[in-house]
């Protein structure tokens, strides 16, 4: 049976000097209707970065109701359909209303990861995943209901991101993937190496009031996530931590879930110093997914989209293994750049 790791897909879901290139204008992000949507683009209208077109693409990219990213994906020439793109899983998933609307046949079944535990979903064969005019490679793919997609049409893992680049710029709703061999230098961005666990998963080290963090990009989270190790160690570094009881719900497999025990941080160091974020609110758990991941004895956060879109954008280099920053410059945007170390704030609802 295989093994799926669907990242924390939120609380609200699943886990299973060289100047920059010209990127496509994508200030104005379509909006992507169910089954309704426009014809794929031109490929001529669609920049590629790097070589040819086969290897390299760049788009528009729109939002869900909950802050995440999503790219217009097709499925075996049809589409585009509205995916979230989700760096916390290592497969890409389908929505059952869309299976069925593409006539996918399952032919097998498998163990899908979330937040709160492992179930089985059934596999689907897929001949063509396509982002733009990039083809990503995908194994079979899990149909999940479309509550668990909080009403999206399905996942973009990172299955098909080895030896790439994905660069999600917040600031102009625009995604690009390109190869890492020859990928230029992203000049203005901040980069800090990281670790790619099971191959896929992006960490990267961190420190809290002195507290070695581990820190998992994972933007198909609405919501930061943190261990109970994180929390018994800064208890017993600080007298008084400054915790609150707040909730949210989750979804496991589509069943709401009550969260509580919030921690407020108030700072957090990034890549030894380079970076600070300040201010995230983080839901604290014995979730398994970090059982999955190993990481239940060691301090860790997984930081969502309430975090990572505070800064202008986010690359994740998985042939590189680094991450890189853009920040926000304008101190009234609520971020400011501090000589060598940049700061970006999170700007953390409590949803009740």
């Amino acid at each position: 049976m295989n093994t799926l790791f669907l990242g924390a897909l939120a609380v609200w879901g699943l886990w299973a000097a060289t100047a920059e290139p010209a990127r496509a204008d994508c200030v104005a992000a379509p909006q992507l209707g169910l089954y309704q949507a426009p014809p794929a683009p031109n490929p001529a209208q669609v920049t590629a970065s790097q070589g040819g077109a086969s290897d390299s693409a760049a788009g528009d990219a729109s939002r869900d109701r909950l802050g995440r990213v999503v790219a217009p994906v097709n499925i075996n020439n049809q589409g585009p359909f509205r995916f979230i793109v989700d760096t916390g899983a290592n497969r890409s998933v389908v929505s059952r209303d869309l299976a069925g609307h593409l006539g996918l046949v399952p032919s097998g079944s498998g163990e899908v990861h979330s937040v709160h535990g492992v179930t089985t979903a059934p596999l689907v064969p897929v001949q063509l995943l396509q982002y733009r005019n990039l083809s990503l490679e995908s194994a079979p793919m899990p149909i999940l209901e479309s509550a668990v997609l909080a009403g999206e049409q399905g996942l973009l893992g990172v299955d098909g991101m080895a030896g790439r680049r994905l660069k999600m710029d917040f600031e102009h709703r625009c995604i690009e993937i390109i190869p890492s061999r020859g990928a230029p230098r992203l000049a203005g961005w901040e980069v800090i190496r990281g670790d790619l666990r099971f191959g896929s998963l992006m960490v990267i080290r961190g420190s809290i009031n002195g507290l070695h963090v581990n820190l998992l990009l994972d933007t198909g989270s609405d919501t930061s996530l943190a261990n109970e190790a994180l929390r018994d160690a800064l208890n017993a570094r600080v007298r008084r931590n400054r915790a609150r009881m707040d909730f949210a719900v989750a979804f496991n497999s589509g069943q709401p879930v009550v969260l509580e025990n919030a921690i407020a941080l108030p700072s957090i160091g990034l890549g030894g110093g380079v970076l600070e974020v300040r201010d995230v609110t983080a839901y604290i758990g014995n979730f398994h997914i970090f059982h999955l991941w190993n990481l239940i004895d060691e301090p860790a956060l997984l930081l969502g989209m309430d975090v990572l879109s505070q800064t202008r954008g986010v690359a994740i280099d998985y042939q590189r293994h680094t991450v890189a920053f853009r920040i926000r410059g304008a101190p009234g945007a609520g971020s400011h750049l501090d000589d060598a170390r940049s700061t970006f704030m999170s700007s953390v609802g409590v949803r009740n």
